[in-house]
């Protein structure tokens, strides 16, 4: 990773881009938009063989890892989620790297316990057959998924499940609850920290989808790579990219850095109009990728786009497998851009769906369970 500073710098757009974005009567100073409060994102927790997180929402997650020791990734996962609140439901899903057309037997201890369609890399449970099954799982040694041959197709470990289970418990104040997941007592079912409120978040700007960004002379590319201090550039293998943001803003992702696996790209923001448009680093609620010195530019990995939706990801593998590092989407809220989500994956053990760290939406509560 390069060595970047805090710099701030201004750069004009030619006249020959003047139909690209629509000047607004009155664009915000992105250098004095104020200032709002740092996501809170939870903590991941390894316990053995499963990696358990809670997120601002107290919905809470566990997924299985490859054993200490074991050369091959396995070729399943296993992932237990269960939403926050009194009312917070189960579900356990299982993700294949094959794709599946069959039936999947549950086998506990030699025992089936459920029998389930697989809909192409997934078989999902959910409701009071989930509830009884992750507690089946956390008080037992085995665990095999057969398909209707009898052939096994994963035997996923359940070393330190239990503990992970009843972390989930006391995240959500279900000890002693009977309707907890592993510290079961004779609470009521739905004894459960209240849900915290949910994060603030402005209106959604609206897409520009029938207007072009901006495109850069090589004068201005310059200019943007001194801003960033990005002035050796990379091959042209990873271009610059720009997207309209708004009515007076554009993105710039500004390639800086190549590996194997990963791209790092310095984020800035076009603000203004045409003909007196100006970089600025792009700002964040939660500095992304992995951005670690105090002061440092930010740095999208493996940036994508999603002028959709208009949302900004980060995706940094740990390594070339993609089962570890942190992952986060950001939304463009007129003056910054704000977290949405943050997962993240610190051991490379072969798990390729992360625990949720934070999200922006309530994830579903569904109905209390027995």
């Amino acid at each position: 990773m390069i060595g970047l500073a805090a710099v701030s710098a201004s750069a004009q757009y030619s006249q020959g881009n003047a139909q690209a974005l629509p000047p607004p009567a009155a664009v915000p100073n992105l250098t004095d938009a104020p200032l709002v409060a740092e996501p809170a994102l939870g903590r991941l927790q390894i316990f053995d063989d499963w990696a358990v997180a809670c997120d601002n929402r107290l919905s809470c997650s566990a997924v299985s890892l490859t054993p200490e020791g074991v050369q091959a990734p396995h070729s399943v996962l296993v992932s237990v989620r269960r939403s926050g609140g009194p009312a917070g439901a189960t579900a356990l899903r299982v993700l294949t790297a094959d794709q599946l057309r069959d039936r999947i037997d549950f086998i506990v201890d030699g025992t089936r316990r459920v029998r389930q369609k697989a809909t192409g890399d997934m078989i999902e449970v959910t409701g009071a057959e989930a509830l009884d099954l992750v507690r089946a799982l956390g008080s037992s040694y085995i665990f095999e998924l057969q398909d209707r041959r009898r052939q096994v197709i994963g035997t996923p470990s359940l070393r330190g499940l239990p503990a992970a289970l009843r972390y989930m418990d006391e995240q959500q104040g279900r000890i002693g609850s009977s309707g907890a997941l592993a510290a079961i007592g004779d609470g009521p079912a739905d004894m459960a920290r209240p849900l915290p409120p949910g994060p603030v978040l402005p209106a959604e700007i609206p897409m520009l989808a029938d207007v072009q960004p901006p495109v850069l002379t090589e004068e201005e590319q310059s200019a943007a790579r001194r801003l960033a201090q990005c002035e050796s550039g990379l091959e042209s293998s990873h271009p610059l990219e720009v997207h309209a943001l708004d009515a007076g803003h554009a993105l710039v992702l500004l390639p800086c850095d190549a590996g194997a696996y990963n791209v790092s790209a310095v984020p800035l923001v076009a603000a203004g109009g045409a003909g007196a448009w100006q970089f600025h680093l792009a700002p964040f609620d939660h500095v992304p990728g992995f951005t670690h010195d105090a002061g440092a530019p930010p740095l999208i990995v493996n940036a994508r786009w999603n002028p959709a939706r208009g949302e900004l990801s980060s995706f940094a593998k740990g390594r070339g497998l993609g089962d570890c590092g942190t992952a986060e989407t950001y939304r463009w809220d007129g003056a910054r851009f704000r977290l949405t989500e943050a997962r993240s994956m610190p051991v490379c053990r072969g798990a390729w769906e992360w625990p949720v760290l934070y999200s922006r939406n309530m994830q579903g509560s569904g109905a209390a369970q027995q």
